[in-house]
C-alpha cells in the first residue's frame, strides 16, 4: 500500500511540474508580440536572373523580425530567405542585430534617440513600439549592413 503511495505521489509531483513549466512557458510567450516585415524581394538589373545559372537572386527574401518584450524592449534580426533553383524548398538564414538605434519617430532627429549594441534595446519611456523608428546593423557573408524600419499602427502582428 505504502509503494502505490508513492508511486501516486511521485506521478502528481512529476505532473505539477510539467503544469507550471507549461504556466511559466505560456506566459513568457505571452509577453512577446513578434513581427515580420517584408523588406525586398529581390535585386534588381540582372536580365538574366529568371535563369537557372544565374548568380542573381530573384528568389531571395529579405525579412525583419521585431519581438517586442513587455511593450519595454525590443530584439531585432534580420532573415533572408533563398529558395532552391533546382527545388521547390526555401532555406532561412537569420542575422541578429549587431546595434541599433529607436528614435522617436515624429521628431526624427538624433536629440531623442537610444542605442544598444548587440539584439535588444529599451523602447523610450512613455512610448510604444509605433512610436520609434528602428535603425539596426547586422552582419551577412562577411559584410556589415543596415536596415531602418518603422511598425506603424496598421501593421499586425504575426503573434
Amino acid at each position: 500500500m505504502q509503494n502505490i503511495m508513492q508511486k501516486s505521489l511521485l506521478s502528481i509531483a512529476a505532473l505539477t511540474s510539467v503544469l507550471v513549466t507549461q504556466v511559466l512557458i505560456n506566459s513568457a510567450q505571452a509577453a512577446e508580440t513578434i513581427y515580420k516585415l517584408r523588406l525586398r524581394d529581390a535585386a534588381t538589373g540582372n536580365v538574366q536572373q529568371g535563369s537557372v545559372f544565374s548568380p542573381g537572386d530573384l528568389d531571395r527574401e529579405e525579412w525583419v523580425v521585431v519581438t517586442v518584450i513587455d511593450n519595454r524592449r525590443i530584439r531585432v534580426r534580420h532573415a533572408t530567405s533563398v529558395q532552391n533553383k533546382f527545388l521547390p524548398t526555401r532555406t532561412w538564414f537569420d542575422h541578429p542585430a549587431t546595434a541599433i538605434r529607436v528614435c522617436v519617430a515624429e521628431e526624427f532627429d538624433n536629440r531623442n534617440c537610444q542605442s544598444a549594441q548587440g539584439d535588444t534595446v529599451d523602447i523610450p519611456t512613455g512610448r510604444s513600439i509605433h512610436d520609434v523608428a528602428i535603425d539596426f546593423r547586422y552582419s551577412e557573408a562577411g559584410s556589415l549592413y543596415t536596415r531602418a524600419v518603422q511598425i506603424t499602427p496598421d501593421i499586425r502582428p504575426s503573434r
